[in-house]
């Protein structure tokens, strides 16, 4: 057999006169501006999953993390990686940046970590068969069960705690008024044991907050 033809050389002329063109090379993907955003702001995005569903469970500019770096430089790591819409990252960013640091701190507390995190999930409301999409389904929403603190205490956002009710009130405030529509304790069964956050368009701006804080 003949040696391989070096890949660097000059492409044979065909007949015609013509040579054959030369492929071009990849061209490295360019962030949307909302990726390029939430890198700015704090976010570490990972490798997003190959496979983000589609049809009605297709993700729009899908990024998936696990740590936020905050103002002072300290991270926020949830406890596995989740992949959700680049525009609902950025109100999660925004939510952990700008508005849980001056509630930790008037309870004397730093937040370093979220405990029980969820975020696309290719299935209906609640998991029931027949149901409407879920929002999970196009990454436009996280769940959360905990904050865990520098401390090493972890704050559970469901159940009676007398300790932790002033610090979960201020939360509910903070929560309903930045998402459209907040679940937790008291709302229905599939929410009674952690908290669901999302982004949901309504007509007229219509939110729901449904959260008992006990």
């Amino acid at each position: 057999m003949p040696p391989r033809r070096p890949a660097d050389l000059k492409p044979l002329p065909v007949p015609g006169g013509k040579a054959e063109p030369a492929p071009e090379p990849e061209k490295p993907a360019v962030p949307s501006a909302c990726l390029a955003t939430f890198a700015e702001r704090g976010g570490i995005a990972l490798p997003s999953p190959s496979e983000n569903g589609g049809g009605a469970c297709a993700i729009d500019d899908p990024v998936t993390f696990r740590n936020i770096a905050m103002a002072d430089g300290h991270k926020v790591e949830l406890d596995s990686a989740v992949t959700v819409s680049c525009a609902f990252a950025l109100e999660v960013l925004g939510w952990l940046r700008d508005d849980l640091p001056g509630i930790m701190g008037a309870e004397n507390g730093k937040l370093t970590g979220l405990v029980g995190v969820g975020g696309h999930a290719c299935r209906p409301r609640n998991g029931m068969a027949g149901a409407p999409i879920s929002e999970h389904a196009t990454g436009n929403a996280l769940d959360l069960s905990g904050l865990r603190l520098q401390d090493g205490r972890i704050v559970t956002l469901a159940g009676r705690d007398d300790a932790t009710r002033p610090l979960r009130e201020s939360l509910q405030k903070s929560a309903c008024a930045r998402f459209t529509t907040v679940l937790g304790a008291g709302s229905d069964s599939s929410h009674k044991d952690h908290l669901h956050l999302d982004m949901r368009k309504r007509p007229r701006g219509f939110k729901i907050c449904q959260w008992t804080v006990e």
